[in-house]
């Protein structure tokens, strides 16, 4: 065979061969949502160009759809300051990039694990804070500090309603602009919990 022919042949083979390597590429990806919520997932080449088309068509849209929101909440919520620093577009990044699926599954559930422990710290940190009882002392007495600890957690948690609210009115306006339905990853904000009501 003349060397020309085999050198194309080869670069054909190689060629060839590249494509579906690349067709076999999966993504461990961290999405966010309006509320910066965290999601995890696998996803292939194909799923990762759909996802970036959605987040540029909602990136286009999100500016008159968080003006829409903000006057909305003035008409609706007129004693509230709208709740605007804790609203954001949502995000995807890569966080591992792997031509095997199991260890993309396998990477998915460490990522997954990873944020379910920082989640669950979290909430119990501030339940301790919350249930702690001060300590009533000479010196060293917690008491202020705890107060201002409960006071900050009690303040978070209702800024945090708010927000939900408004995220909940921002992605509505913002799914029918962009076409597509907006996923929220969340869970509703940490309400305090009631005490029951004692009968005398």
């Amino acid at each position: 065979m003349h060397p020309i022919l085999m050198r194309t042949a080869a670069a054909l083979l190689l060629f060839g061969a590249a494509i579906p390597l690349r067709a076999d590429l999966f993504y461990v990806a961290e999405l966010t949502d309006l509320r910066g919520n965290k999601s995890f997932l696998v996803c292939t080449a194909q799923d990762k160009l759909k996802t970036d088309a959605e987040l540029a068509a909602e990136a286009r849209a999100f500016p008159k759809a968080l003006e829409a929101t903000k006057a909305d909440w003035q008409r609706d919520h007129a004693d509230k300051a709208f709740p605007g620093g804790r609203l954001k577009q949502r995000t995807l990044r890569v966080l591992a990039t792997t031509m095997n699926r199991d260890e993309a599954d396998k990477l998915l559930a460490q990522d997954q694990g990873r944020e379910t422990r920082t989640l669950a710290n979290e909430k119990e940190e501030k339940e301790r804070v919350l249930n702690a009882k001060p300590v009533h002392a000479r010196r060293g007495g917690n008491a202020s500090a705890l107060e201002q600890q409960k006071r900050e957690i009690q303040e978070s948690r209702e800024r945090d309603t708010l927000a939900d609210k408004a995220e909940t009115m921002l992605r509505q306006k913002l799914s029918a602009a962009a076409g597509h339905d907006i996923p929220f990853y969340g869970q509703a904000s940490d309400e305090p919990k009631k005490q029951p009501k004692r009968k005398k």
